[in-house]
């Protein structure tokens, strides 16, 4: 058997009257891949913090490439062995890629600093990273950001990495990329404790699951024995119908809400797109090939040129201000950066956007506040301690939840614009936020999925469409729509982009 180079031994922690963690043991083995998984709020983000150094533990002991501790500090964690990959990442945005790199190495491999550049682009190919080391951390895009903290992580060659959903922004190409990184890692030795919602990904990279419930765990079980619905009942304590919300069908000619014709922008189009009332429209794709730049264009975000109309309204790309009027709404696949304002309260957050309609003659009606808001958390099933809890203490669950609380709040929403709406979220918050957007369809409202998980845009859309090199090259209706057709696009449209490139300009 293989030595443990980390130890978590009767790990309790409590924040007041909140027990986090209750006399948690979890070991993970050199060259053993261990996920670690269980709802938003169960104590795995704790369980964390206290490997890493960052929690310091009521009771139990942490051991570290074979040295046993009480309370570690972060540094001495890195020392002994340890590295992490973050879910809400360490960059320094307004450095480049270069310079951070350079300050996540450890003192002793540092270059000097006239060769920074020619360093971190050697360590980033070494990693398969095809990276701008002199781009702005800021510039990245998210997947992007999520392999260059995996690759900081591995700098110091540690005993242990932790992995803390590492590929909640990754697309298909970008996730066997990882998984063979972190397969060689273990392969040359290392543990690796891997954290994340996606069950089937679990499965088919891990050797051992350790499921936490509520800070209790329970239990250790070899991957090959265990199965989705297995894992799904041990989560949550009960069986969970794996299904999605019931599609609908509107009665008679389906009336167009959206209607995109031309639109250009940076690294997409021109895309001709109609979308109608009440449809859930995925966008599916290869990262990087100009999805999250539509996306944001319809909501005003970025620059495009062509035409949008809305609602018979036509749209200026320019004006976010002006695509919101028009009722469209935008969820960003960044929360903390552009979604939600973590220093405020849950009752903040969900009413920021319409506190006019929240008092007459300017004056704020504190008790109407308070009851809507109220309605709207047990209606989403956000799981806080009151209405006033700042969010950024909320589960990335929750998180979400309170986020999608704003359209419906708005009467005047028409267009729903979701980018990976469930990145980071457990499979209970996950069918709350399908149920939830399914809803709004019922209403009326439309709603444009990016997400990077098939499954998930097979069951919850009504039609997908392919984008690859900027442009729609496949259209799924209901009638073919399933995860392995939605695949099969995703890698022809690679594959062709591939041979497109090999046969260079014509």
């Amino acid at each position: 058997m293989s030595s443990v180079v980390l130890g978590l031994r009767g790990i309790s922690k409590a924040f007041g009257a909140v027990q986090a963690l209750d006399d948690v043991s979890v070991e993970c083995r050199a060259g053993e891949i261990h996920a670690l998984v269980g709802e938003n709020g169960s104590g795995k983000s704790t369980l964390l913090g206290v490997a890493s150094g960052f929690v310091h533990p009521d009771h139990g002991n942490v051991e570290v490439g074979g040295t046993a501790r009480r309370r570690v500090s972060p540094a001495e964690t890195r020392r002994l062995g340890l590295g992490m990959a973050y879910q809400t990442y360490s960059h320094v945005l307004a450095l480049s890629v270069a310079e951070n790199l350079y300050l996540a190495a450890p003192v002793e491999i540092r270059p000097a600093y006239r060769r920074m550049e020619e360093w971190a682009a050697s360590q980033l190919a070494a990693f398969g990273l095809d990276i701008p080391v002199r781009a702005p951390a800021a510039s990245l895009s998210l997947a992007q950001r999520q392999l260059f903290e995996v690759a900081k992580a591995l700098l110091a060659e540690p005993k242990v990495l932790l992995l803390d959903e590492p590929t909640t922004a990754l697309g298909l190409e970008d996730v066997e990329r990882l998984h063979a990184l972190v397969l060689e890692r273990s392969r040359a030795g290392v543990g690796i404790v891997y954290v994340s919602h996606r069950l089937p990904e679990v499965l088919g990279v891990a050797d051992r699951v350790t499921v936490l419930r509520d800070g209790v765990c329970q239990g250790t079980f070899e991957a090959a024995s265990m199965s989705e619905e297995q894992l799904v009942a041990l989560m949550i304590g009960r069986p969970l119908q794996l299904a999605f919300p019931e599609r609908h069908d509107t009665p008679g000619e389906p009336e167009v809400v959206l209607a995109v014709s031309g639109l250009t922008g940076d690294r997409f189009g021109p895309i001709d797109l109609d979308v109608a009332k009440g449809e859930i429209l995925g966008i599916a794709g290869a990262e990087g090939n100009g999805q999250v730049q539509f996306l944001r264009a319809l909501a005003g975000a970025e620059h495009a040129t062509g035409s949008t109309v809305c609602g018979g309204r036509a749209l200026d790309s320019r004006s976010p201000l002006e695509a919101l009027r028009a009722g469209v709404v935008l969820l960003s696949g960044d929360r903390a950066g552009e979604s939600l304002f973590g220093v405020l309260s849950v009752r903040a957050n969900t009413t920021i956007q319409v506190l006019r309609r929240m008092g007459r003659f300017g004056v704020l009606n504190r008790r109407r506040e308070r009851r809507t808001v109220e309605s709207l958390v047990r209606r989403l099933s956000i799981r806080t301690a009151s209405i006033e809890q700042p969010v950024q203490f909320l589960s990335g669950g929750n998180q979400q939840k309170v986020s999608l609380t704003r359209p419906f709040l708005r009467g005047d929403v028409k267009v729903i614009l979701a980018e990976e709406p469930t990145q980071g979220v457990d499979v209970a918050a996950r069918f709350d936020i399908y149920d939830a957007l399914r809803e709004k369809a019922r209403e009326g409202v439309a709603t444009i999925v990016k997400s990077s998980d098939p499954l998930e845009l097979a069951g919850l859309c009504d039609r997908v469409v392919v984008m690859s090199r900027g442009r729609i090259v496949d259209e799924i209706h209901r009638d073919d729509l399933g995860e392995r057709r939605i695949v099969e696009a995703i890698v022809r449209s690679g594959a062709a982009r591939a041979t497109t490139d090999e046969a260079g300009p014509a």
